[in-house]
């Protein structure tokens, strides 16, 4: 039961939190008077552009720490194998998303011409970070019970 705990408490403090803290935070706006107004859809407003890249930057980092930190433990060149493919893995995740949050970031820009055009705002980039996230969070956990 002690050992439940623990994954699961890992699983919570290192993905939960990240991931979906700072979405689930939001709505208390609509508890303020002053922010009511503007708080209306807020949550969508706030990873439509791509910011939960910068989640899986920082998933995909920990998880290098934690797969570098057992390198040096493994035993067989086969785990050492998993070990190197979970870092480059995650290498090219922390790569993928920089640049990916770079774009989104200069389309968040307001753009005269865009605002009064009337368009509706592409959600690729937003269900990209979306998947993204889910792909690497779900690989962290793997490597972090499997190959450290």
């Amino acid at each position: 039961m002690i050992a439940f705990l623990s994954h699961l408490s890992w699983l919570f403090f290192n993905i939960g939190v990240p991931v979906c803290a700072p979405i689930a935070l939001l709505p208390l706006l609509n508890f303020s008077r002053f922010y009511r107004h503007t708080s209306k859809g807020i949550a969508i407003r706030a990873v439509q552009d791509g910011q939960l890249f910068w989640v899986v930057i920082s998933m995909s980092a920990s998880a290098c720490y934690e797969i570098g930190s057992a390198l040096g433990e493994s035993t067989s060149d086969g785990a050492r194998a998993f070990m190197f493919a979970g870092l480059l893995w995650h290498g090219i995740a922390i790569v993928g998303a920089s640049i990916l949050v770079s774009f989104g970031s200069a389309d968040s820009t307001p753009h005269p011409t865009y605002r009064h055009s009337g368009e509706v705002p592409d959600h690729r980039l937003m269900w990209l970070s979306f998947i993204m996230t889910a792909i690497i969070a779900a690989s962290y956990f793997l490597s972090h019970y499997s190959l450290t």
